[in-house]
């Protein structure tokens, strides 16, 4: 295929080159007479007045130059006489180049000989001779520069040998020098004049080109295109049908002439067909012109529309003819109008209807007298980003539309099914009795979702979660029904998904509260009502502080200091913890750069902060503004972090662990596969879950856990901070255990940084502890 477009390349490029050049010879052959009858008359001029001086040589040479001028001037005037040669090859080229060094020669080598045979005005007649027909024969062969270059050099050697044949003094050298001068001269001339010539021929190529491809489009269209020509009689009966209009009907020429305006297109069973061919049978009996009536149509099973535009004809006497029309078929535009209109209520993926259809059918809904209630389901998938981050949006695009068609094949004949965005669903359901119909539709849903889903030659398994609001108790209005179905989708997300809750008013406050508290939240850091308190860890052979964890704290100005536990959710969910959690950060950094150099800072990052993907630049920027050493921050993630996305988490903390942070893997032993990921990645600490601490004095089984742990990262070069140490007898077993730092309130609680004060204590003086 290559060396075929190679061939096919190269064809174009010798038309191209043979165009040229045939370009170039036609510019010769037009200058050739004027140029020899000039040379001829110049010759017989030299032969008539020298003929006497030189009997033999001048008649000899005089002859050879009718000869040459002659037969030149007849080759090219039978050539211009012929029409203009398409292409020219390169063997015609060097033709023209022998002819003209046997021109050069013949003209010139006899007045150069003469050069050395006279003085005086003779001798300066002859020099005039020989410079006119030097440039005489560069400018007639400006257009072919290798037969100018040639012409002009060797003409100019010949006189140059003339000059200094018989004598060489100072006067004849200073002579014989300018005429090599005056040939370069010629050459540039020659060398500027081919190059304009060369760059409009191709530039006329070009044109030529572009002027035969827009001729073949224009043809083209013409051969293509729908419009076809029609007309009437003074009875509004159809005349001479053109065998376009015979086409464009798929009838009989016979069967359209005689048929009266309009009638050939009448379709009862197509929308707006009668309306149509009302209109222009009522300005044609008006005698009004009329203009792109568009009537549809059914033909040979499928549905057309035809633009019809007409005006009447009369003649010298003012006596109505007939009328006048084109037809053309905008069947393409038409569908393209009413694709555009379905796009515009439906999801382009899944093909149902979208949120402003759904909008409107709720509204029409609840304007219906005859109907007692209505249900609105709002749907949420469960599991859907993972699916989507692993198997790309080709995969999630798939899965969508499998969704669709479940929920499709489970709803009856008149609900509605419409997707809002995203993994956003909601369904109408008018076709039931009693609520508890609603129930078995949820439950019927969550049954259908929850069945694998074949993707990429694997089985993938998602779930959804399904609040129901009912009008007219539950709202009156669509927006109403729409946002508590939502408030009882959250409820049910908050129940653990996979599962359905109906709408309750307490619902709607709990919401209500939650949307202000996260207006509140976004507020929170331009208001400056953010802050960290730091919680030590220490060694935990000697009791000495190793570092400090960095906890967030937000002090609201109506409600007071509010739990963590309450806001750093909410944050999740609304995005917020991205800015958030930058801002911790940094503020950790800037606050850790103050402290001793032993000193490490512990920082907690969000799943949700991974999404991102710009955490490392987020870190390295708050390192370098800070100057706090890469060595000296540690960042804490959990499993969370992994589950989603594992390959995609792990290559973050790679980069993490590139700029000299450590990793910390945090609440170890609460997940599922965290031993997997300790074989991915090689963390630098693990944080023991506060739940096995606080039960070493009770259970057994939480003593050997955390011994397992600790033998388990011992092999695997890893440190072990244990959490929520809170008696001394929790501290001595840890020890025993080998657990390399503790943390918790027996040290400590969280505090503010500027509570916080160091002392020198009495193991050495670089030994550093907290002041209690």
């Amino acid at each position: 295929m290559n060396s075929e477009l190679a061939m096919s390349e190269a064809s174009v490029d010798n038309q191209t080159q043979g165009y040229i050049r045939a370009r170039q010879l036609q510019a010769v052959d037009r200058l050739i007479p004027a140029m020899m009858i000039a040379v001829i008359a110049c010759a017989g001029a030299l032969y008539a007045f020298q003929r006497h001086a030189h009997p033999t040589v001048l008649p000899i040479w005089f002859g050879a130059v009718l000869a040459v001028c002659g037969w030149r001037t007849a080759a090219t005037v039978r050539r211009n006489a012929r029409p203009p040669r398409r292409t020219a090859s390169a063997p015609a080229m060097r033709n023209l180049i022998a002819e003209a060094t046997l021109t050069v020669v013949c003209l010139m080598s006899v007045p150069s000989w003469l050069l050395s045979q006279t003085t005086g005005t003779t001798y300066a007649i002859l020099v005039c001779l020989l410079t006119g027909i030097l440039w005489a024969g560069c400018l007639t062969l400006a257009t072919v520069r290798a037969a100018a270059m040639v012409y002009v050099a060797t003409g100019a050697a010949i006189v140059v040998i003339g000059l200094l044949w018989a004598n060489q003094d100072f006067e004849h050298l200073m002579l014989a020098s300018l005429f090599p001068l005056g040939a370069l001269t010629a050459m540039r001339s020659v060398d500027t004049q081919a190059k304009m010539f060369l760059d409009n021929q191709r530039q006329q190529q070009s044109l030529t080109k572009q002027s035969d491809l827009i001729g073949l489009l224009l043809k083209d269209y013409e051969e293509q295109t729908s419009d076809w020509l029609w007309e009437t009689d003074s009875s509004l009966r159809y005349t001479n049908p053109s065998d376009r209009f015979v086409e464009a009907l798929g009838r009989p020429s016979d069967a359209i002439r005689g048929a009266t305006l309009g009638s050939l297109l009448q379709d009862e069973e197509a929308t707006g067909n009668g309306a149509a061919c009302l209109q222009v049978r009522a300005c044609a009996e008006a005698r009004q012109p009329f203009r792109d009536i568009v009537v549809p149509f059914t033909r040979a099973g499928e549905m057309r529309w035809w633009s019809i535009s007409g005006r009447p004809v009369y003649d010298e006497t003012g006596t109505f003819l007939g009328y006048r029309g084109v037809c053309s078929d905008v069947t393409a535009t038409k569908d393209a109008e009413l694709r555009i209109a379905h796009l515009a209520h439906h999801d382009a993926l899944t093909g149902l209807p979208n949120r402003a259809f759904m909008s409107e059918s709720l509204h029409q809904a609840l304007r219906d007298p005859d109907r007692a209630c209505l249900a609105v389901l709002s749907l949420d998938l469960d599991g859907f980003k993972a699916v989507n981050d692993r198997y790309g949006h080709p995969g999630g695009d798939a899965l969508l539309t499998s969704v669709a068609e479940r929920l499709q094949n489970e709803v009856s004949g008149g609900d509605i099914v419409a997707r809002f965005g995203g993994d956003e669903f909601v369904v109408l359901n008018v076709a039931f009795t009693s609520p508890s119909e609603v129930e078995d539709l949820a439950r019927r849903l969550i049954e259908s979702l929850s069945t694998p889903v074949p993707l990429d030659n694997e089985s993938v398994t998602i779930g959804v979660s399904i609040g129901i609001a009912f009008a007219p108790t539950d709202g009156r209005t669509a927006e109403e029904l729409l946002k508590n179905a939502d408030a009882a989708l959250y409820r049910a997300k908050t129940a653990g998904r996979g599962t359905f809750r109906f709408f309750e008013p307490e619902m709607d406050r709990k919401l209500q509260a939650r949307q202000r508290l996260v207006q509140d939240l976004r507020n929170a850091l331009t208001r400056d009502e953010l802050r960290l308190d730091y919680q030590p860890f220490v060694k935990s052979e000697t009791g000495v502080i190793s570092g400090c964890e960095a906890l967030l704290r937000w002090r609201h100005p109506e409600r007071g200091m509010i739990s963590p536990v309450e806001f750093i959710p909410l944050a999740e969910e609304s995005g917020l913890i991205v800015p958030i959690g930058m801002w911790v950060i940094q503020q950790a950094c800037r606050e850790a750069a103050s402290w001793p150099s032993t000193y490490r800072i512990s920082v907690n990052v969000s799943p949700v902060q991974f999404r991102s993907r710009d955490l490392p630049q987020v870190i390295l920027a708050a390192l370098t503004s800070s100057g706090l050493a890469p060595a000296r921050l540690e960042v804490e993630v959990t499993e969370a972090v992994l589950i989603d996305d594992a390959d995609t988490a792990l290559e973050i903390l790679r980069q993490i662990r590139s700029l000299g942070v450590r990793v910390a893997l945090d609440d170890f032993g609460t997940g599922y596969s965290s031993l997997s990921y300790l074989r991915r990645f090689p963390f630098d600490k693990i944080k023991i879950d506060r739940s096995f601490v606080q039960e070493l004095d009770t259970r057994h089984d939480s003593q050997v856990i955390v011994q397992a742990i600790r033998d388990m990262a011992q092999g695997l070069g890893m440190t072990v901070t244990a959490e929520g140490v809170e008696t001394d007898d929790q501290a001595k077993r840890l020890r025993q255990t080998g657990c390399e730092e503790l943390q918790g309130f027996l040290y400590s609680r969280p505090r503010p940084a500027n509570e916080l004060t160091f002392r020198h204590g009495e193991m050495s003086s670089e030994t550093i502890r907290l002041q209690a």
